[in-house]
């Protein structure tokens, strides 16, 4: 049974916690956390109750050769910024894939280190899902997507066939992006917007169909 820690101690990292309680061979031993001090609960599921047991710099004591951990914060910017320092630490640390039980995963996917695939999540064949990446509730990726590492997507994203997601990238709740459109690196698709031509990097997009608002910096919040 592997044992799972898991970084982050916001609303997001709940529902990851419920996702990885419904997987078998899994054993959640606490969260990782910055902010709250060692005991701190931060989720109660049934009769068990899940506790903050260290923050980064202490990860050297409760990890084994048997412990992996995932980031279950929403914003790509920390996650990216969270494996780098745990990697400073441990270089060699085993980052966890946690796949619902209750999303499809079709034919040849790829995934990577790190990533969450949340329930109701549909993934077509063909498709790259990078390392660090969320695929949220109820998103349609469509077949031969790539999403680099540390791209993300909201609630309800529709793509279709053949689009490529930057790194850093995020398409916001109920988006839908056009086959065969590009979105650079480290930008945002604001929530409903229609994407139908490519993005450049560093920027922000909006409407039906979307269109670039202005730039933005990389580490700019958007998940507010």
């Amino acid at each position: 049974m592997k044992k799972i820690l898991i970084f982050g101690s916001g609303s997001h990292s709940k529902v990851v916690l419920s996702e990885i309680l419904r997987i078998k061979n899994y054993k959640v031993i606490g969260f990782v956390d910055e902010k709250l001090k060692k005991g701190t609960v931060v989720g109660k599921f049934g009769n068990k109750t899940f506790k903050v047991i260290c923050n980064i710099s202490k990860l050297k004591s409760v990890v084994d050769k048997n412990t992996h951990g995932v980031i279950a914060i929403g914003s790509n910017f920390i996650r990216k910024k969270i494996t780098n320092k745990v990697e400073k630490i441990l270089k060699n640390f085993n980052w966890e894939k946690i796949i619902s039980k209750n999303c499809i995963i079709n034919g040849n996917v790829k995934i990577g280190k790190g990533t969450v695939i949340i329930s109701g999540a549909v993934i077509n064949t063909g498709c790259i899902i990078g390392k660090h990446c969320l695929i949220n509730t109820s998103s349609s990726i469509d077949h031969d997507n790539i999403f680099k590492n540390f791209s993300s997507c909201g609630p309800n994203v529709t793509t279709g066939g053949n689009v490529l997601l930057g790194e850093c990238s995020y398409l916001g709740i109920s988006s839908t992006v056009k086959h065969m459109v590009k979105v650079g690196d480290n930008t945002v698709i604001g929530c409903q917007s229609m994407v139908t031509k490519n993005c450049k990097n560093n920027s922000l997009y909006f409407g039906i169909p979307a269109k670039k608002i202005r730039n933005r910096k990389m580490n700019e919040e958007y998940l507010q």
